[in-house]
């Protein structure tokens, strides 16, 4: 039997853990032509669930298009991968869709040959910014009377949705809300990860989607909905555990699906390979062998910081949960000043490595990095 926990890409049907309550929700909205704003950290499985959700709605019969803005780097790419992804969803036949694709004033139909001999019919950019932004409009006004013309619903999900302040957002917004709010065959979500971002968009008065849509948070997985899931997955390889120890496991993962569902896959290969039992020591080893497996990404890490970075790593580590601005952490870890702390977490916020939370609390967004900042302290200790 292969091991049901899975992570790392988009995890789909039995393997994809709960979120029903979501799934109800977004489906409702959509079916209602609405428009929501989905808000998400990383790691919790924010694009499982829209994969998710997106064959769920075409078993309800709409068109669906994913659009990431994470794939497009400039503006005129924005407006061709919108285009394209819209009609390609309403449209499949080839020469409807080539006709469609000819009928646009600021966009350039393509037409490519695959690797097995196939046609598939695509849009060029345009190389104006200004044009561009026009082209965005053109082909979201396309996709609304081709959904019309059709009698169907079509879902927009815009995935990553606060970069699309590298496009000069604002001008952007204006634009698009301009076309949305006209429209009665297309329902949206837009999604991201930047809670700030995507607030700011839809609570400033100042900002084109104020109030557009309702904010949807998707925070971790219900404790006894995600115990029910391991405890099945288990059950079915013949891997017996108790109550508490899968508690401790949610509770070593921070409730964080990705790091849950990594944790469960060790779990499963370790009971696995010692006849279905698992141990209390097992659970608790279970974040060094996931420190140890991504030693080599965390190595790399590690050489890309500043030495004062490392220190303030280490100090974090060592005290996870302290306010690294208090006289008390910085005394005992000997760092400082304060301004130098707060250089480096800038930097290191920059990077991705942790993120700040409410009341002044600094935390890893990768929970086994520390656990791989301490062995390496340990060892170095050892060492002298």
């Amino acid at each position: 039997m292969e091991n049901p926990f899975r992570f790392g890409g988009v995890v789909r049907g039995p393997y994809f853990a709960d979120r029903l309550a979501e799934m109800d929700e977004l489906t409702t909205q959509m079916d209602s032509l609405g428009r929501v704003f989905l808000v998400s950290p990383r790691r919790y499985g924010k694009t499982c669930l829209l994969f998710n959700l997106m064959e769920r709605l075409l078993q309800k019969g709409m068109a669906v298009a994913f659009v990431d803005l994470n794939a497009h780097p400039d503006l005129p790419s924005l407006a061709a991968g919108v285009a394209q992804k819209l009609a390609g969803s309403l449209e499949t036949d080839m020469d409807k869709l080539v006709k469609l694709f000819s009928s646009m004033r600021r966009l350039r139909p393509r037409l490519a040959v695959g690797p097995d001999g196939g046609i598939s019919a695509g849009l060029e950019a345009v190389s104006n910014r200004e044009e561009a932004i026009h082209a965005l409009i053109e082909g979201l006004a396309q996709a609304e009377a081709l959904a019309a013309k059709k009698k169907k619903k079509l879902v927009v999900i815009m995935d990553e949705f606060f970069d699309i302040q590298k496009y000069d957002g604002e001008k952007v917004e204006k634009a698009m809300r301009s076309e949305i709010q006209k429209q009665e065959h297309l329902s949206y979500i837009f999604s991201g990860s930047e809670a700030s971002v995507m607030l700011a968009m839809v609570n400033d008065r100042r900002r084109a989607f104020y109030k557009m849509g309702r904010v949807m948070s998707l925070g971790p997985i219900p404790r006894e909905a995600y115990l029910e899931f391991i405890e099945g997955w288990l059950k079915k390889g013949g891997i017996h555990a108790k109550r508490q120890e899968l508690v401790r496991i949610l509770e070593l993962g921070g409730d964080i699906p990705y790091n849950v569902q990594r944790l469960c896959h060790n779990l499963w290969e370790a009971a696995m390979a010692g006849q279905g039992k698992v141990t209390p020591s097992l659970v608790e080893s279970l974040p060094e062998q996931i420190a140890r497996q991504d030693s080599p990404h965390y190595e790399l890490i590690w050489r890309s910081v500043t030495p004062s970075q490392r220190s303030l790593l280490m100090a974090l580590a060592q005290s996870p949960g302290a306010r690294p601005f208090s006289r008390d952490f910085q005394a005992r870890h000997g760092i400082g000043p304060s301004s130098s702390i707060k250089a480096s977490l800038d930097s290191l916020m920059k990077k991705g490595i942790v993120i700040q939370e409410p009341g002044g609390l600094y935390r890893f967004t990768d929970i086994f990095f520390p656990r791989w900042i301490q062995s390496m302290s340990q060892a170095k200790a050892g060492m002298a």
